[in-house]
């Protein structure tokens, strides 16, 4: 079962007892992440999420990850554009370690100079990794063209140039500002009770600030459709298509999942037959889609060597004119029967029962009701799925991105038509 405490100063603990299971995952959720970060600031939530894991008050780095490694539990934590979450998965024998890390991490960060330092140059690295994946980074450029003038569009990871210039004054500062009791959601999942959960988090707890009022973040607004060709020495080109659509709370989200299972989300979707199956054009191609609080989008990717651009590029250019043809009523009930079994399975992880757990939360839905989402992904009609494909999938409204061998600009081929 749920249950939900908000303690006096606004951190919300929402929890669910699961007696059969040995494990609990336990999750930090922060209301904050890239969105949130000035222009000087680009990769700042990022870089938290690091340091976070270094020296507290009580612990050093190599202390957390002994810890962890000794009960044999696992620990991580992601950045988003809206949420950054940290998140411990521990037997349930384990579980006041958890809680006593945990509370050590959000509550007494020491933030040491060397260690900055260090971590700015590990920051740096990964940002080299992602640039030396050219599928990580066509996806990393796509929401900038498709939100130019928005934070929204900005790299989680930042740049080089924001990130050389983060120190202690500058990751603190954001911390203090943004990582408070209003902004905090403590979810927890499997064999502990509630009554515990706050009992070791209430106290410790209590001090912590709400924090200044932040300024909130403007709407997006939307560019044009942008054709980028960006020149990198590839044996493939890495093309991404993308548009804008609208927010995690449009009653359409269940509609847009479901074509994306269809497009591009599954081995029997349309992209990953025609391109892969019958014609053997790519090894990966997928369709994806993220929703936020106030806009959202969704797109395409397709690996392929160079000479197969043309071929590619017909495939994709039928998706766009023949979709609503192409969808046909079993393959609706296929999607909603993936989507079900997807969820379904999902339930059977303490890990992903808390995440779903943590961001219901955050969006205001006090608990996550798997039922209630199975019978919204149920209620989809055909002619909803099709009256959103026609609406989304115009190509004129999608911006695309290419990455490839300069030679790729010359001659005629058909990328010329898009980039």
């Amino acid at each position: 079962m749920y249950e939900r405490t908000v303690l006096p100063n606004g951190v919300r603990i929402v929890t669910e007892y699961l007696p059969y299971v040995r494990s609990v995952t336990l999750g930090a959720w922060f209301d904050v992440g890239s969105r949130h970060e000035a222009p000087t600031e680009q990769g700042v939530a990022h870089f938290l999420e690091h340091m976070l894991f270094q020296s507290t008050a009580k612990y050093s780095a190599q202390d957390i990850a002994e810890i962890m490694d000794r009960s044999g539990s696992y620990f991580n934590a992601f950045t988003g554009r809206e949420r950054t979450c940290f998140y411990f998965k521990v037997l349930d024998e384990y579980w006041p370690i958890a809680s006593d890390v945990m509370q050590q991490m959000l509550l007494q960060p020491l933030f040491l100079p060397e260690e900055i330092a260090k971590e700015r140059q590990v920051v740096l690295e990964e940002l080299k990794m992602y640039e030396d994946d050219p599928e990580d980074q066509v996806q990393d450029l796509l929401p900038k063209a498709l939100w130019p003038t928005s934070s929204l569009g900005n790299s989680i990871l930042g740049t080089v140039q924001t990130v050389n210039s983060f120190d202690r004054a500058t990751t603190e500062s954001f911390f203090r500002k943004h990582y408070t009791a209003d902004r905090l959601v403590i979810a927890a999942v499997g064999n502990i009770r509630h009554s515990q959960v706050v009992d070791d988090f209430a106290s410790a707890f209590t001090e912590l600030s709400a924090g200044p009022a932040v300024r909130a973040v403007e709407p997006p607004s939307a560019g044009t459709a942008q054709r980028v060709l960006c020149s990198k020495s590839t044996q493939q080109i890495h093309l991404c298509l993308g548009r804008t659509t609208f927010s995690r709370t449009d009653p359409r989200r269940h509609a847009l999942r479901l074509l994306d299972t269809l497009v591009g989300g599954a081995a029997s979707s349309i992209l990953f037959q025609e391109l892969r199956e019958k014609r053997g054009l790519v090894y990966n191609t997928y369709s994806f889609n993220a929703l936020y609080s106030d806009a959202g989008c969704c797109g395409i990717y397709a690996g392929f060597s160079p000479e197969q651009w043309n071929q590619v590029w017909d495939v994709i250019h039928n998706l766009f004119t023949e979709l609503p043809s192409l969808i046909t009523e079993e393959m609706l009930t296929r999607a909603q029967d993936q989507l079900r079994a997807g969820i379904l399975l999902a339930l059977e992880s303490t890990e992903s029962r808390m995440m779903r757990l943590g961001r219901a939360e955050l969006n205001g839905a006090k608990s996550f009701d798997p039922e209630r989402l199975l019978r919204k992904i149920a209620e989809v009609k055909y002619s909803d799925l099709i009256a959103l494909a026609e609406e989304v999938f115009m190509l004129d409204n999608w911006s695309s991105i290419a990455l490839g061998p300069k030679e790729l600009l010359e001659g005629d081929v058909k990328c010329q038509k898009i980039c």
